[in-house]
């Protein structure tokens, strides 16, 4: 009698001990264990597991050879891996931008770029926005041809429109020469109604080189 209740109790015991997650996952029990997991879970396991069930279904895995807590660790050891590759990406993407703002750096230290006037004109039915480059060669070289872009954004920093710049004529060392350019002005483009309607001291220019040709042969990019 006492073998007996001392099973019973002990029965009872483990099964008042047993966690929900070392349960297997069963399609039809599902719905039911998943509102006992989630009163008995942290709710960041519980939204790592929820959401690690559905990738994997997802991908096509059968989740009723796993258990519960296997589906958790698995989320886990998938967010370990995710965070990992998103890391090197930023440094990668750092890395690149660390690059590019030092070529940029490097460039505007030979040749610097400004717009110092900007207009609108017609012709022949056409639409024109036009502007007024300087182009200093700061550099102890000639220049053969210089090519980058023109950005202008407005005083906050947000891009109204990029424009693609080359220069191909002869520039002295240390001297400077004005460029007239212009593009094309669509009516119903948001970018050029806004360039048009700014004054020029209510923008900022920004100039990005991209590749000097110097007289010598030389090439700096």
């Amino acid at each position: 009698m006492k073998t007996k209740l001392l099973l019973l109790l002990i029965i009872i015991f483990s099964a008042s001990c047993s966690s929900p997650l070392d349960r297997k996952f069963n399609e039809n029990t599902a719905k039911q264990d998943i509102q006992e997991l989630k009163a008995k879970m942290d709710s960041t396991d519980f939204s790592l597991m929820t959401g690690n069930m559905m990738r994997l279904k997802f991908q096509g895995e059968t989740l009723e050879d796993m258990t519960y807590s296997e589906i958790l660790e698995d989320g886990k050891k998938w967010k370990s891996a995710q965070e990992k590759i998103e890391l090197e990406q930023k440094e990668l993407a750092a890395k690149a931008l660390r690059i590019e703002n030092e070529k940029i750096k490097r460039l505007s230290e030979s040749v610097l770029v400004s717009c110092f006037s900007k207009g609108f004109t017609k012709y022949s039915y056409e639409d024109y926005i036009t502007y007024k480059f300087i182009i200093q060669n700061k550099s102890n070289k000639n220049i053969r041809a210089i090519k980058g872009s023109i950005t202008f954004t407005n005083l906050f920093d947000e891009d109204i429109k990029s424009l693609n710049l080359v220069y191909d004529q002869p520039i002295n060392a240390g001297a400077e020469v004005t460029y007239n350019a212009q593009t094309d002005y669509n009516q119903f483009t948001d970018s050029d109604k806004a360039l048009r309607n700014k004054d020029l001291k209510d923008l900022k220019v920004v100039w990005k080189p991209e590749k000097i040709i110097f007289e010598d042969g030389t090439l700096l990019e």
